[in-house]
């Protein structure tokens, strides 16, 4: 992975800066070529924090380690009546930055429309499912009005959106303390609620399918539609279901987020070429991509530097966001521009304790949070708080600091991690790139698609995925998130395929030619059993599967209801399964490895080219979730010739390489001190933790590891 500084040196042409002095922000902030940053959200185009806290806060957060600020720019906050742009807050904000050393990224925030112009333009309110019209409503995290109110596929909207940011990029060129420009803030509409299906919508659908599929007469044999005969009779469909025009308007709106994604960078680069575009997505892209266009890895492909928000609400461990993340931006430098600092209160209920988000309170928390960010390649590790709203629902919450400025424990923390990132002897972990996974876990779009058409929502889909993560973490091995390109296979020898039960014919062509070029492939139940618009087969494998393996299939079972606590009983150990049941026919040519209680065979392979597809008679990534096997059976299932890094079952390990020097970290997420030995190519020099002892017959280090924080050892190559 390219780990270029994340702070690029940028040539500035500013003049008149209040003071601001080029040097003081090179000086200060860009110490080194590579190096970690931490920052936070500070300001969100109101008066929060109060205008006489402001130079005492960047002063302190400069003292403290804070090296970015990244400032919400809503969009009707500035332009408070059509042609009138009120800056002098944000001014203000860079020039305190410049003096203090700090850099910032300025978050475009056009969702937050302006009043007025949602009063001339009701024909451009966002339309729900419910054909009902969004009002004005206030926006959660910044206090103002307009909140995802407008469509942008309307021309009026668009003409003055780009106004806008034109307005700010010309406004803010050339400053010296501007890093680049946010263009979408978490890349995702967070819930299928939010999606539009305005007539500007529907028209721009309508353009879509012309566009992608030709004739109207093959999109009404694709449709199963045959009484279609103009394309004005197309209409967007309003919630989930297992037909073709449903998946086709999962697609369409996907394209259509990352078109006004792209239409953002392009604006933003005519007015100031020189700033780097720079975006942070949800990390569910296994969760949110079908439901409401949350595609991180299609995200990522538009800016130059992306990231990632994780907190509690995503449902599963920051380990697997951060992989997720590390995947989709294929070698870009990447950064967590979300930390949550801490827990909030809005609608909790009595009876109901909310442990996982309170935990985040705990500086200690916060500390192992911040070391996983690290661990997993990022290059800043950001909160969305400097300190906490003062108005709406979400008051003091998520700081680390206090409402008033003043320091805290959790302050305190990244204090000390921030002093430590910038010790000369941990400044050569910055210059080194993750060591590649051991096995690449592969998302396949349609796979999610029939998911969320058929079940109404994710759930087994993003479960799947989630559980492997766990089930492979646990058991040492490293996981890589990929999509089933050509390019992204060629860096793996093993890759597996959760919940594939849908997949398009050059899906299937992509994964088959990496196979015959010597790649180990496993693919759970029903792999390909629909293509890409819901067409089911009446051989099963189907299409090159079929081709590959014959008819073996005996019986397939989608009562996912019933399959919960399914085992495979293999010769490395049990399997657990969940989801779906398939049995094989055992034929020649076959290797079966595993079999269901009544002895029918569950798992089968046989050799493609030089390398291997082992299909599963189940889904062993949704058990895992609860029960993860033994790192014997993964491995007889992966064929990977990588010996899996030794594991107490507790401790996280990654690694990193350079050309001169390699580095190995262990991170302990329990309760207690853990102590675990690791391979160790030569004496290490400890640049965190405790080294116990080293063998240097045996290779190996014994390490102690404390309580949420981690032990890093340096080796020289």
């Amino acid at each position: 992975m390219n780990r270029r500084h994340f702070l690029k040196t940028t040539s500035f042409t500013g003049a008149g800066l209040l003071g601001a002095s080029r040097g003081a922000v090179q000086a200060a902030s860009l110490g080194s070529a590579d190096a970690f940053h931490f920052g936070a959200v500070y300001f969100r185009g109101q008066n929060n924090p109060s205008r006489e806290d402001w130079e005492r806060d960047h002063r302190l957060a400069a003292e403290d380690g804070h090296s970015l600020f990244r400032h919400w720019v809503p969009w009707n906050v500035v332009e408070v009546s059509p042609g009138k742009f009120v800056w002098d807050d944000y001014a203000t904000m860079l020039d305190l930055a410049a003096r203090n050393g700090i850099r910032v990224v300025l978050a475009e925030m056009l969702v937050d429309f302006p009043e007025w112009l949602i009063a001339a333009h009701p024909e451009a309110r966002i339309e729900l499912s419910s054909g009902q019209k969004r009002q004005s409503e206030m926006h959660i995290s910044s206090v103002n009005g307009g909140h995802h109110a407008l469509c942008l596929n309307h021309p009026a909207v668009s003409e003055a959106a780009e106004r806008f940011l034109t307005a700010m990029a010309s406004r803010f060129r050339g400053h010296p303390a501007l890093l680049g420009y946010d263009i979408w803030n978490e890349c995702t509409q967070y819930v299928a609620e939010r999606l539009c299906f305005c007539a500007a919508c529907q028209q721009a659908f309508r353009g879509w399918v012309k566009e992608t599929h030709g004739d109207i007469a093959v999109v009404a044999k694709r449709w199963h539609r045959p009484s279609l005969t103009v394309f004005d009779q197309i209409e967007l469909p309003r919630a989930p279901v297992l037909f073709p025009d449903f998946l086709d308007s999962i697609r369409w709106r996907n394209d259509d987020a990352q078109h006004w994604m792209r239409w953002r960078r392009d604006v933003l680069k005519k007015a100031d070429p020189d700033a780097q575009t720079i975006a942070h997505g949800n990390a569910k892209t296994h969760a949110d991509a079908s439901v409401c266009v949350g595609d991180d890895f299609r995200a990522a492909e538009n800016c130059e530097v992306f990231g990632y928000t994780h907190y509690f609400g995503n449902g599963h461990p920051v380990l697997l966001s951060s992989d997720l993340i590390r995947g989709a931006s294929l070698g870009k430098p990447f950064w967590r521009a979300e930390a949550i600092g801490g827990p909030q209160w809005f609608r909790r209920k009595i009876g109901e304790p909310r442990p996982v988000m309170d935990e985040l309170d705990d500086p200690a928390a916060i500390r192992l949070d911040a070391l996983i960010t690290m661990a997993t390649g990022a290059t800043a590790y950001m909160n969305p708080r400097w300190r906490s709203l003062l108005d709406g629902p979400l008051f003091n919450a998520f700081g680390w600091y206090s409402d008033d400025g003043s320091r805290t424990a959790k302050s305190a923390e990244i204090k000390q991690l921030a002093a430590w990132v910038a010790q000369p002897d941990v400044v050569p972990l910055w210059k080194m790139k993750p060591v590649r996974g051991d096995v690449a876990i592969v998302l396949v779009d349609e796979a999610q698609d029939w998911c969320y058409a058929m079940q109404g929502d994710t759930n087994a889909y993003a479960g799947s995925v989630r559980g492997l993560h766990r089930g492979f973490t646990s058991a040492g091995l490293t996981c890589d998130f990929i999509k089933p390109t050509a390019a992204m296979l060629r860096a793996h020898q093993a890759a597996y395929v959760p919940f594939p039960v849908a997949m398009s014919g050059q899906t299937l062509s992509a994964l088959v030619a990496w196979v015959e070029a010597g790649g180990h492939l496993v693919l759970e139940a029903c792999a390909g059993y629909f293509d890409e618009v819901a067409h089911s087969f009446p051989q099963q494998p189907n299409r090159v599967l079929g081709d590959l393996f014959g008819p073996i299939i005996e019986r397939s079972s989608f009562a996912l209801d019933q399959h919960e606590g399914l085992k495979i009983q293999t010769p490395a150990g049990e399997l657990p399964c969940a989801l779906y049941r398939q049995t094989f026919r055992a034929t020649d040519g076959l290797e079966v490895l595993g079999r269901f209680s009544d002895h029918s065979p569950a798992i089968v392979r046989c050799k493609v080219g030089t390398g291997s597809i082992t299909l599963l008679g189940s889904n062993p990534g949704y058990a895992m979730n609860k029960a993860a096997p033994s790192s014997a059976v993964l491995h007889a299932l992966l064929q990977t010739k990588a010996e899996a890094q030794p594991t107490d079952g507790h401790c996280i390990i990654r690694h990193f390489a350079s050309d001169s020097a390699r580095a190995t970290w262990v991170l302990n997420p329990t309760s207690k001190d853990r102590e675990i030995t690791v391979r160790a190519p030569s004496a290490p020099i400890v640049l965190r933790g405790r080294l116990l002892a080293f063998e240097d017959d045996t290779s190996s280090a014994k390490l102690s590891v404390p309580v949420r924080d981690t032990t890093v050892l340096l080796f020289k190559v």
